[in-house]
């Protein structure tokens, strides 16, 4: 005669279901509750984003050069192998640290188009020394040549510094890319934007000039590039220069 099936037992009050015959096992279902001190596994891009969180944060307090898998791992609260697993060396790891501070500085340095253009070089200049304040060792780790051989991190700096010029002069939107290919002016703000970063640096390593006086520095020697700007930028840069001039009157 057909056997009578054994009534499934209750759960027990440790969160086990038993069987007749079979071991406890845990009613984990979908929408169980994580067990006291289980770990949910974490998405990879979380995890990296977690892992150059705190890689930039240690920048920020020691400077890039300073920067290593181990220094993050210990911060983390992770495995050094897993920091080469995500960013694959110490090169690798600065590199991703630069990349975003560059971005950072990049998106700030955006002034609005619905400004009046004869604000835009200020407003730039102002978002410029903010960015670069705020990550100070990493840039004047960059600028003393962290990463000289990185060719990312080198091709995203000369883009960075193009755009700076293209803030700065008012030429174009927000969103263009690129300074016009004229050889002399492309040269010209090669050096001025040169002369912006070392002024800059010598400031954050602790020049006596007051921030103010930093800004109307740069907005100054902006002058340089006038020659070789056509209109209206000629005289919108002029005027700027012209209005933070230490002889202006």
């Amino acid at each position: 005669m057909p056997r009578t099936p054994s009534p499934a037992r209750a759960p027990r009050h440790d969160g086990l279901v038993q069987h007749d015959g079979d071991p406890a096992q845990r009613d984990d279902g979908p929408d169980a509750a994580p067990r006291p001190g289980s770990r949910r596994r974490r998405e990879p891009a979380d995890r990296r984003r977690e892992l150059l969180d705190a890689a930039a944060r240690h920048a920020d307090e020691h400077g890039l050069d300073a920067l290593t898998p181990a220094g993050v791992a210990a911060r983390a609260g992770a495995s050094k192998a897993l920091v080469f697993h995500y960013f694959g060396s110490t090169a690798g790891l600065r590199r991703a640290v630069a990349l975003e501070a560059v971005a950072q500085l990049e998106a700030a340095a955006v002034a609005p188009d619905d400004r009046p253009r004869p604000e835009r070089p200020a407003l730039a200049v102002t978002a410029f020394l903010d960015a670069v304040e705020a990550r100070r060792l990493v840039w004047q780790d960059l600028w003393r040549g962290a990463l000289a051989d990185d060719e990312a991190t080198q091709a995203a700096l000369a883009r960075a510094r193009d755009h700076l010029v293209l803030r700065l002069t008012s030429t174009v939107s927000a969103t263009d890319d690129a300074l016009p290919a004229a050889p002399r002016l492309r040269l010209i703000a090669a050096g001025w934007v040169a002369l912006v970063e070392n002024v800059t640096a010598a400031w954050l390593a602790g020049s006596e000039l007051s921030r103010a006086e930093v800004e109307r520095l740069v907005l100054a020697s902006a002058v340089v590039l006038v020659p070789e700007l056509p209109e209206p930028a000629r005289s919108a840069v002029l005027a700027t220069a012209r209005a933070n001039s230490g002889t202006s009157g």
